[in-house]
This record gives structure tokens, sequence and C-alpha cells, in this order.
């Protein structure tokens, strides 16, 4: 992606540059990382996944997945290595294994902006159960940014809906709030956000950050 289309889609999509650019090298990255041997034990989940496989509007900066059995650390790291191969711009800064996850961090250098930008793997070593069809699905992945769209295994908007419950309960993070809000609208199911004990300001500012300006009015009627 040029400088002139990446404004262009910043300017279509009411979103900042360094989001739309972000968007085209996850899915370079997803596209890779299926493609290693790790592609088909691995659940995508969380934002990014809600973004890229059910047309969320809220943009993601980390890439978190499950595993469906276990890989070896040496497994890890050759994907990881792989990964960064997918384009020039692309650095491996660090792939290691920490306490119940495999991590990997990647930093990205486009010339057209002010700085690099990062973006983390995760993947959730801890014992899961994921069925089929009831938890996870393959589905294609999709942004209005680029063309590239790879095939993975996604994790179900049920499945989603009860990670993001626990999620919220144990770090109230506005982006939570806003994922738990979208999956109801796709679940159809009544949600009335609670927000007792959160700081209204950060919800604003972190959301604003990630939604579309026209998506906006979602978090002011929240607060209001």
């Amino acid at each position: 992606m040029d400088q002139q289309l990446a404004e262009n889609l910043s300017r279509q999509l009411k979103i900042s540059v360094e989001q739309v650019t972000r968007e085209e090298y996850e899915l370079l990255i997803l596209q890779k990382l299926m493609d290693t041997t790790m592609g088909s034990v691995l659940v995508f989940k969380g934002g990014t996944a809600l973004r890229l496989a059910y047309g969320s509007p809220r943009f993601s900066d980390d890439l978190g997945f499950s595993l469906l059995s276990p890989v070896p650390a040496e497994s890890f790291r050759h994907s990881a290595e792989t990964v960064a191969e997918a384009s020039p711009q692309i650095t491996l800064v660090e792939a290691l294994g920490k306490r119940f996850t495999l991590f990997a961090l990647y930093k990205v250098q486009e010339p057209y902006l002010p700085y690099a930008f990062s973006i983390k793997l995760e993947i959730s070593t801890r014992t899961e159960t994921w069925k089929r069809g009831l938890d996870f699905a393959l589905r294609l992945l999709t942004s209005p940014v680029t063309p590239i769209s790879p095939l993975a295994q996604v994790a179900t908007l049920e499945r989603m809906w009860a990670d993001k419950q626990a999620a919220w309960a144990n770090r109230r993070q506005p982006r939570d709030l806003y994922d738990l809000w979208f999956i109801a609208q796709k679940l159809r199911r009544p949600f009335t956000p609670d927000l007792s004990d959160v700081d209204t300001k950060s919800l604003r500012r972190e959301l604003r950050k990630y939604l579309p300006r026209d998506h906006w009015r979602v978090i002011e009627q929240w607060i209001a």
C-alpha cells in the first residue's frame, strides 16, 4: 500500500492512516501464519477476529489465538520467523514462551509513517476445550483496506461472548465493553453497559482511537 492509497482509505473509512496501514499488515501476518505448520492448530479470537471475521467496526492492535493441540517452542519460533518474511517492512523483535502464552512481537516500518508500530501475536497455551462447529469454524478474513483474505479457524460469536464477559469482569477495558456490545447486536441479545467503575474519559479516548468517527455516537450514548 502506498501513501496516497492509505490516505484515501483513511478518509473513506474515517479512521487514522496508521490504523489502515496496521490492518493491512495484520492480514499479511495472518496469511503467512496460516500457511505455517502451526496454522492448523490455531483458533483466532479476540477483537481483531471480531473485525476481520465478523465485521466489527472496531480496529484492533493485536492478534490473539488459542491452541487446539500443543506446539513445541522451537516450532513456534520457526513459524514466527517465517511470518516476518511476509514483507521487508516487518521485523521480528522477539518470539518466546511466557507463562501460559507463546508471544511474538513484530515491528512494522512504513516510509510514509512518521514512526514504526508494533503488532503483538499472543497464543494462549492454557488447556481449553474447543469443539469444531460449536466453539470455532473455518472463516474467511477480510478487510476493506486490502484484497488479502486468508482462511482461518475462528472462535464462534457464542464462544467469544463468554470469553469477553470474563475479560470484562477481570480487566474492565473499554475495548472489551465495545466488543460485548457488538457481539450482543450480532446475537440479538439485550446489552446495557455497566460503567459504574469506568473512567469515562479513558473510555472515550481509547474507543475513539479504534472506531471510525461515525461510530463515536455509540460511546456518547453510553456516557450520556
